[in-house]
């Protein structure tokens, strides 16, 4: 591995900005020490201490991220981070460390409101899947802050094949059923009342609602069969190791045969 240690830079002279909430100069630099010798040792760690020393490690390194990014926003002059997040990769990577300027935060909240007015016109009172009106439902619902995987089971035959399972993926509850070798992840709750389906039972590609009479979802694109409304799918997908993941905040685009 190349060597990641650096020269500590010359002193520069003291920023009359205090630097509030931030780490010391030696904090930092034990941390990029600790950082470098994590990283030294994974060529020749044993398998079982592997997972513990690579979430050490990504820890410090999101320390170093967020700690660096912090210091750059402080220095920025006014008006200069708006202009700088409006490319979406820097947007981001502004989102994920908390540092949207709060103008833009709040433009898009707005946003979000006006999109869940839309969402109550369309619907109403018996057109579909109910709409959240408080604030702690509105955040559970709303969409990740960056792409990401998450492990839902370690092996894929820890679900047998027909099978349904409950999972609670960060604030999402969400059913994974197994179709022979396929894998679908669809929202637990059911688009008539928001109750859970955790004891559904699936034939096919058929999920049957434990809670409804002849309410059925087809676990391919969430579609309620002879109705309108829908349940949220994500994607799914199979790592090299045998696991099973779900990801979260990134789009979903159903497999269906074609005709």
């Amino acid at each position: 591995m190349p060597d990641t240690r650096k020269t500590p830079p010359q002193q520069l002279p003291e920023n009359p900005q205090q630097l509030v909430n931030f780490m010391t100069n030696e904090e930092w630099y034990e941390l990029l020490g600790q950082v470098d010798a994590l990283v030294r040792e994974m060529d020749d760690l044993p398998y079982p201490n592997v997972k513990e020393k690579i979430f050490t490690l990504l820890a410090g390194i999101d320390t170093i991220h967020r700690e660096s990014l912090g210091r750059l926003v402080r220095l920025f002059k006014q008006g200069v981070l708006e202009k700088v997040v409006t490319d979406p990769t820097i947007h981001t990577l502004m989102e994920l460390y908390d540092l949207l300027p709060p103008e833009v935060e709040q433009a898009e909240g707005k946003k979000v409101d006006e999109q869940l007015a839309k969402i109550q016109l369309a619907t109403g009172p018996g057109k579909g899947a109910s709409v959240p009106t408080h604030p702690q439902e509105v955040q559970k619902q709303s969409p990740s802050k960056y792409p990401h995987w998450v492990p839902v089971l370690q092996q894929r035959d820890d679900l047998l094949a027909g099978a349904v399972k409950n999972c609670q993926v960060e604030d999402h509850s969400i059913l994974l059923c197994r179709v022979e070798d396929s894998y679908f992840a669809v929202a637990a709750a059911c688009a008539e009342d928001n109750t859970l389906m955790a004891d559904g039972e699936l034939n096919k590609y058929t999920l049957t609602c434990p809670n409804h009479p002849g309410c059925y979802y087809d676990v391919r694109n969430g579609g309620r069969m002879a109705g309108t409304a829908k349940i949220e799918c994500y994607p799914v997908k199979q790592d090299d190791n045998g696991r099973v993941l779900v990801g979260m905040g990134m789009p979903f685009e159903p497999k269906l045969p074609a005709f």
